[in-house]
């Protein structure tokens, strides 16, 4: 089992509709489990989860007290995936982060779940968690659970500063926590190939002393199909079978596994 959460600071990168169809395509040969970190709830939205429903487990329990993951694990939201499943987030988490600032090893109270609920978890071949765009304690919970951090920039200079300034920032915290890095990737969302400076914002990456080790050769590119997988409540590889999209979501599936995150 592989647990990779998705970062960014900065919105509107496409983080959430990457991980939803990077796990698509994923659910179609492994076994998957989602978190969704993000008080915003849109991977759960995504997934078509109710998230107003009666006694929904939610991440925000896992926090909140002590409660098993079979509790709180939403099976299959998607049936066309069957081999995909969710832990919602809940739009009250954003609260929790304030309750439990001052409690003793914040940092580690995901990662002490996915251990202790071992038995159920290690049946699922990838855990991939959403995250929001900041560098909150719930956040730094997902990060310090992961085996590898993947960043989400769409190809804008303030996209990249903020890759950048994630790297600097989670560099610190784990220096000063002594634990390991784990950013392994950096994938370039929105490219629109019609527009000069994205091609140019490219090339940049990939001659960035920060990140040019971790930015993955292939790009999404900028598609309308992206977002009505968002509202279909269905994964680029359900929706548009054998499209350039899709194509391009395989791609960077691929790269992944090559360098060794997935």
């Amino acid at each position: 089992m592989k647990i990779i959460t998705i970062g960014t600071l900065k919105g509107g990168t496409g983080k959430t509709s990457t991980i939803f169809n990077l796990a698509g395509i994923l659910a179609e040969d492994y076994k998957i489990l989602l978190i969704d970190c993000d008080p915003q709830t849109n991977l759960s939205l995504n997934c078509g989860v109710d998230i107003t429903a009666k006694n929904l487990g939610t991440i925000k329990d896992v926090f909140d007290n002590s409660i098993s993951a079979s509790e709180i694990i939403f099976r299959n939201p998607i049936k066309d995936l069957h081999n995909m499943d969710i832990i919602p987030s809940s739009i009250k988490l954003a609260g929790t982060e304030m309750q439990i600032i001052s409690r003793a090893g914040r940092e580690n109270i995901l990662k002490n779940f996915l251990k202790d609920n071992d038995n159920v978890l290690r049946h699922y071949d990838y855990i991939l968690i959403d995250t929001n765009p900041s560098m909150g304690i719930i956040n730094q919970n997902a990060f310090f659970a992961s085996d590898s951090i993947v960043l989400v920039s769409d190809v804008s200079l303030n996209g990249i500063q903020g890759a950048e300034l994630f790297i600097a920032l989670w560099s610190e915290i784990c220096k000063n926590l002594r634990k390991t890095e784990n950013v392994k990737a950096l994938i370039l969302n929105n490219f629109d190939k019609r527009i000069k400076l994205s091609a140019e914002m490219v090339e940049y990456c990939k001659e960035n002393e920060t990140i040019k080790d971790i930015v993955l050769d292939y790009v999404i590119p900028s598609s309308v199909k992206v977002k009505n997988t968002e509202i279909e409540h269905k994964t680029i590889n359900h929706l548009y079978k054998n499209s350039k999209i899709h194509v391009a979501y395989k791609n960077i599936v691929n790269e992944l596994k090559n360098k060794g995150v997935l």
